[in-house]
């Protein structure tokens, strides 16, 4: 049986209040050659319940329970593995968040158009209680290859780390999976891991559709580090394993490796939110 072209992954853990509406907002993408897959991390409210009754109003919705509760990354991951197991295309959908109509139909022909290209991603929506505002890349991250090696690299890699529920192709799958748990901590690994993929050229930007991010999780409060030491550990952490994609990028002088570790440890600062001796 050929693979559905596109198959949406929603990890799920205790999601009932807003659960119906992102999956409606999927139901109603124009693009309609689907399939969604709710993955329910053992919820204890009426997620499943909610799920099953919509999946018995739409087809291209299936609901699969885990058989035991893991935590949000581990979720995560085995997501992203069902979704490049089951589909030519995936992408990773979080219970209460939601897309312009378009958001699947534009990736999907951005990424049929770049046969070179693992990742179409457009800009970020970002809702919160006092309105929406966009957030777009900066136009440095695009052709970085090129640009690194010629010697430019930006003080700061810009993009959103919403990218993260971008449209992958299948292939993707191995090279998320090995920066997924690197950084051992769920904030900040989403632009962690996607930083791979905009520094070696393999995404693809789609101006005019939006991924509409609902603001005030509370991620950071519950995940972000407390202590001095754990936010430098953190900071050291995110900042080498950027640094480590010169593995993987054309050779280089010295001078240009220097401005690199500069953005990935700028970019560590901006990501985390931590200052270190409230300076850098």
């Amino acid at each position: 049986m050929p693979k559905p072209k596109v198959v949406i992954v929603f990890p799920v853990y205790n999601g009932e209040k807003t659960l119906t509406s992102s999956l409606r907002c999927i139901a109603e993408q124009t693009f309609d050659g689907f399939e969604a897959i709710i993955l329910d991390n053992k919820s204890t409210d009426k997620t499943v319940d909610i799920a099953e009754q919509f999946c018995r109003s739409d087809e291209r919705f299936s609901v699969v329970k885990c058989a035991e509760h893991v935590s949000a990354i581990d979720n995560f991951a085995r997501a992203v593995r069902l979704g490049a197991e089951r589909g030519e295309y995936f992408c990773l959908r979080a219970c209460d968040d939601h897309s312009s109509p378009d958001f699947l139909a534009r990736l999907v022909e951005a990424l049929d158009e770049n046969p070179g290209k693992l990742l179409a991603a457009c800009s970020t929506k970002l809702v919160g209680r006092s309105g929406s505002r966009i957030k777009a890349p900066d136009d440095s991250v695009f052709e970085f290859t090129s640009k690194y090696a010629s010697g430019k690299v930006p003080r700061n890699l810009t993009f959103p780390a919403e990218w993260i529920y971008g449209l992958y192709r299948g292939s993707a799958k191995e090279m998320l999976m090995e920066r997924w748990f690197e950084l051992g901590n769920p904030w900040c690994f989403a632009s962690y891991v996607v930083s791979e993929l905009v520094v070696r050229d393999l995404v693809v930007y789609v101006d005019g559709p939006t991924f509409d991010f609902t603001e005030g999780s509370g991620s950071e409060a519950r995940y972000g580090a407390k202590s001095f030491r754990d936010r430098l550990t953190q900071r050291l952490k995110y900042t080498k394993g950027c640094y480590n994609l010169v593995k993987k990028l054309p050779d280089v002088s010295w001078s240009t490796r220097m401005k690199f570790f500069r953005m990935c440890w700028n970019d560590a600062r901006r990501k985390t939110r931590y200052k270190i001796f409230w300076i850098f």
